[in-house]
C-alpha cells in the first residue's frame, strides 16, 4: 500500500471514530429527555389522581358540615320556638297576676288565700324565668356551633381552593416541559438520530443518594455538595441536578473530586436555566426514593 492510501485509510478512521462520537452524544441527551418526560407523565397521572381525591374528599367534607349547619338550625328553631312559648305563658301569669292583684284589692276579706294565691304565681312566674333563661342560654350555644361549623367550612373551601391551584400549576408545568422534549425530539431528528441510536452517558452512584448544593463558584463553574465517599459518591460519578421551587431540572454534574462527607462537581453541559444555586438537590435520579 502506498503512503497516500495509508493517509487516506487513517482519515477514514479518524473520520469513522468523530461519526461514531456525535451518534453517541445525540442519543444520550434523546434518552435523558424522554426519561424525564416519562417521569414526569406518571407524577402528573398522579397528581391528577391526588386531586380527585381531595375534590371527593371535600364534597364529603361540605356534605357532612352542610349536614350539621342544617341540624345546628333546626335545634335553634326549636329552641326560638320553646323561648317563645315561655314568654306567651309569662305573658299569661303576668296578666293572670295582675288580674289576681285587682281581685286581692277587691276582695281585702280574702287576703290570706290571695296573698298565697299571689306567692304561687309568684313563683310559676320566677319558675318560667328561670326555664327561659336557660333556653336563652341553650340558644346562644347552638348559635355559637353553628358559626364555628360555617368558619370550618369555610376553611375547608379554602385548603380545596389552595390545592386546586397548585395542581393547575404543576399542570402548566407538566405542559411545558412536553413542549420542549418535543422541541427536543425535533432537533435530534434534524440530526438523523433516533432514541435507539444514542448510549448513556452517566455514572451514578451504586446507592441512591441525594444531597444539596453547599458553595458555588461562579469562575470556575465547580459546586461543592453535602454527600461524599461515605455516601458511595467517587469520583467519576454523575448526579442530577434540580430545583423544587419551582420544580426545575438544572442539568448533570461530574464529580471531579470526592471526600468522606462532600464532594466538588461540575455540570457536563452548560446550564438550562441559569448557573446553580446553594440549596439545589443533587441525586442519583430525579425521583428518588429518598423523598
Amino acid at each position: 500500500m502506498t503512503t497516500l492510501g495509508k493517509i487516506l485509510v487513517f482519515l477514514n478512521l479518524v473520520f469513522s471514530l468523530l461519526a461514531g462520537i456525535l451518534i453517541i452524544q445525540v442519543y444520550a441527551t434523546r434518552t435523558s429527555w424522554k426519561s424525564a418526560f416519562d417521569k414526569l407523565n406518571n407524577y402528573y397521572t398522579v397528581s391528577e389522581a391526588n386531586n380527585k381525591a381531595v375534590q371527593a374528599s371535600m364534597d364529603s367534607l361540605r356534605q357532612a358540615k352542610d349536614e350539621q349547619i342544617n341540624a345546628a338550625k333546626k335545634t335553634t328553631d326549636e329552641k326560638e320556638k320553646e323561648r317563645k312559648r315561655f314568654e306567651d305563658e309569662i305573658k299569661t301569669v303576668r296578666e293572670e297576676l295582675k288580674k289576681e292583684k285587682e281581685q286581692h284589692l277587691a276582695q281585702r276579706t280574702n287576703a290570706t288565700t290571695s296573698n298565697e294565691e299571689l306567692q304561687r304565681r309568684q313563683q310559676e312566674t320566677a319558675s318560667l324565668t328561670d326555664r327561659l333563661n336557660k333556653t336563652n342560654a341553650a340558644l346562644a350555644e347552638e348559635q355559637k356551633k353553628g358559626k364555628q361549623l360555617q368558619d370550618e367550612m369555610m376553611q375547608a373551601k379554602i385548603n380545596f381552593n389552595s390545592e386546586h391551584d397548585r395542581n393547575v400549576r404543576l399542570l402548566d408545568q407538566f405542559r411545558q416541559l412536553t413542549q420542549k422534549a418535543e422541541l427536543m425530539e425535533k432537533k435530534l431528528a434534524s440530526l438523523g438520530a433516533s432514541a435507539k441510536d444514542v448510549a448513556i452517558n452517566r455514572n451514578p452512584p451504586p446507592e441512591d443518594v441525594e444531597g444539596v448544593i453547599l458553595e458555588t463558584d461562579a469562575k470556575t463553574g465547580l459546586v461543592t455538595i453535602s454527600i461524599g465517599t461515605d455516601s458511595g459518591v467517587n469520583v467519576g460519578n454523575t448526579l442530577e441536578v434540580f430545583r423544587m421551587n419551582p420544580p426545575k431540572y438544572l442539568g448533570t454534574i461530574r464529580i471531579l473530586d470526592a471526600q468522606a462527607k462532600q464532594a466538588v462537581g461540575r455540570l457536563t453541559a452548560p446550564p438550562r436555566y441559569g448557573a446553580l444555586e446553594k440549596g439545589d438537590i443533587v441525586a442519583t435520579k430525579i425521583m428518588s426514593s429518598k423523598r
